[in-house]
């Protein structure tokens, strides 16, 4: 029964009593279980008169996590971990890939239709990141549905920014993603979803085909019984055959990926016991060497496989080599190859005798041989961790075509060094901005503490950083 309150009547309420401020609902959490099975092959090009190199490939993947809406922050939900892990199979070579204890509380951001995932206070590495990104997220089940009440039978088309997040996609050139509803049994329905779709992840072209069934809560329409009213997706069904082409940092893919997912609210206080307990996991680095930090969505973090340092970065810095002879990155924007960077940790220096502007600058002339043209800027600085940094930008040419280098040397109050140079095609420089020295603020030594190593990104921090700077001509 509605009822409607006069002002008379609000003041008497008012004087009889005090008014206590209403607490907002508990938010729901949600127990969501997804599996994923992938079949196919990977291939990249070996050359321009040879056929691509192609190796099949087999992934077996499973997660189970309780989910709750997130309120005061950037994140959309919170999701607690209690599976998530991967068997990827390529050729004969055997890969597990799961989230280590620290990294089971995750929050995920959404921008735009794409789920983020992220640690408040630390920092996903580039292959646990990866491993939470599949497609038919739970954030973005409910986008399926329409807004308006349906008939059975009745067809609508998912929009486009929906559909993109959903297949974990970028964006759809062509095609969409098709729904109807099939049946209604007992205030649950079935919607059938198919889709014929051509678009890109990183500008890479890609094409999709989809098929599968939604299992969905369901009301009666007050006026008009004969339609439905669709409210919560609880199960989902769908076999993807996805054909991608080879990128800038990654092979090509001709696979067949089949998602289940399902979903279904948990009271809050039985949130804890509706999970199953955590699997005993091996996991990728101890807890003591993740970089702690102020974490936000679009960061990865990546340790040198030798102990030597710690690095965290934009996610668009993606790991082309990591050998001996140090990592290799290369930076892409929207399917663009904006620059590459070279990451290398060098011997050890005397700590009262840093390199100078003009050591550096003579190793570089000579690294560059005949590509150097002419010395750009060059400057020092002191971040407040105490790490001095030397940094070169020159210009010249490489394959009859401008590119510009920035050249940075990082030296410690030990002694110790590594070495960050990016390339960059002339054409590129004012795209590429700021990159290389965002990229270096999160440059730490291994063993230093925490608290000296923040988050690139942060201006704040990179003033606090960098106190001090000699410029020479």
């Amino acid at each position: 029964m509605r009822m409607t309150l006069t002002a008379g009547w609000i003041v008497a309420l008012l004087l009889a009593r005090p008014m206590a401020a209403a607490s907002p609902p508990e938010p729901t959490p949600h127990r969501v279980q997804l599996q994923l099975d992938v079949r196919g092959e990977l291939f990249a090009p070996a050359g321009r008169s040879t056929d691509p190199v192609r190796q099949p490939i087999a992934v077996e993947a499973r997660f189970d996590f309780v989910e709750r809406p997130a309120t005061g922050n950037d994140a959309a939900a919170s999701r607690e971990y209690r599976e998530a892990k991967a068997v990827v199979r390529i050729d004969d070579r055997s890969d597990e890939v799961s989230l280590p204890e620290d990294a089971r509380l995750v929050a995920v951001a959404l921008r735009g239709t794409t789920p983020t995932p992220y640690l408040v206070e630390a920092f996903l590495s580039r292959e646990e990141a990866d491993l939470l990104d599949t497609p038919f997220d739970s954030l973005l089940l409910d986008r399926l549905l329409p807004a308006d009440p349906i008939s059975v039978g009745g067809k609508w088309t998912v929009p486009a920014d929906a559909a993109a997040g959903m297949l974990a996609i970028d964006t759809i050139e062509s095609g969409g993603l098709e729904a109807e509803l099939t049946a209604v049994d007992t205030e649950r329905a079935t919607v059938r979803i198919t889709g014929i779709i051509d678009g890109a992840v990183d500008g890479v072209p890609t094409h999709l085909t989809i098929e599968g069934e939604c299992r969905v809560a369901a009301t009666a329409a007050d006026d008009d019984p004969a339609t439905w009213q669709l409210i919560a997706t609880h199960v989902a069904a769908v076999t993807i055959r996805e054909r991608r082409q080879a990128g800038h940092v990654a092979p090509g893919f001709d696979v067949e990926a089949r998602v289940a997912v399902a979903r279904r609210q948990v009271a809050p206080a039985d949130a804890e016991e509706t999970a199953t307990p955590p699997e005993p996991t091996a996991p990728a680095a101890a807890p003591s060497m993740r970089r702690r930090g102020t974490g936000r969505p679009g960061l990865v973090w990546h340790a040198d496989r030798d102990g030597g340092y710690d690095l965290v970065c934009d996610a668009r810095w993606r790991v082309v080599e990591d050998g001996p002879a140090g990592l290799v990155l290369r930076l892409v924007d929207h399917g663009a190859l904006v620059g590459q960077c070279s990451l290398t940790a060098l011997p050890r220096s005397d700590a009262l005798a840093p390199p100078t502007i003009a050591e550096v600058q003579r190793d570089i002339e000579r690294s560059l041989a005949g590509q150097f043209g002419r010395f750009e800027h060059a400057a020092e600085a002191t971040r407040s961790d105490g790490v001095r940094i030397v940094r070169v930008v020159s210009e010249g040419t490489a394959e009859n075509r401008p590119f510009r280098w920035i050249h940075h040397v990082l030296t410690d109050a030990s002694g110790r060094r590594a070495a960050a140079t990016f390339m960059l095609e002339a054409s590129a420089v004012k795209r590429f901005a700021a990159a290389d020295r965002e990229f270096v603020d999160g440059l730490a030594f291994a063993t230093m503490p925490a608290a000296a190593a923040p988050a690139p990104g942060a201006p704040a921090d990179r003033a606090a950083r960098v106190p001090r700077e000699t410029v020479t001509p």
